[in-house]
């Protein structure tokens, strides 16, 4: 995991067609459904192992994109444990 992220726009349909662009239809994105987003903290991009153990929904090798409040905090916090 990268950086910390934050909403900055409501979100919309193809706010950026680039981003995943689908090669089959050009200036489309495969995933149109997206949201401006900035970086809340430059950080040290963090291991695997260090954020598994905190997130509560993985499905098999993949965990979804869904966090309740605490996940973030904890999140944030180990973030900021591994900064620069």
């Amino acid at each position: 995991m990268h950086k910390p992220l934050q909403a900055a726009s409501f979100g919309g349909s193809n706010i950026d067609p680039s981003a995943w662009e689908d090669k089959k239809n050009p200036g489309e994105s495969r995933f149109p459904a997206q949201v401006r987003v900035v970086t809340r903290k430059v950080c040290e991009p963090l291991e695997e192992d260090s954020f598994r153990p905190i997130l509560h929904h993985y499905d098999g090798p993949k965990f979804r994109l869904e966090l309740n409040v605490p996940e973030a905090i904890s999140l944030l916090d180990i973030f900021e444990e591994n900064k620069n």
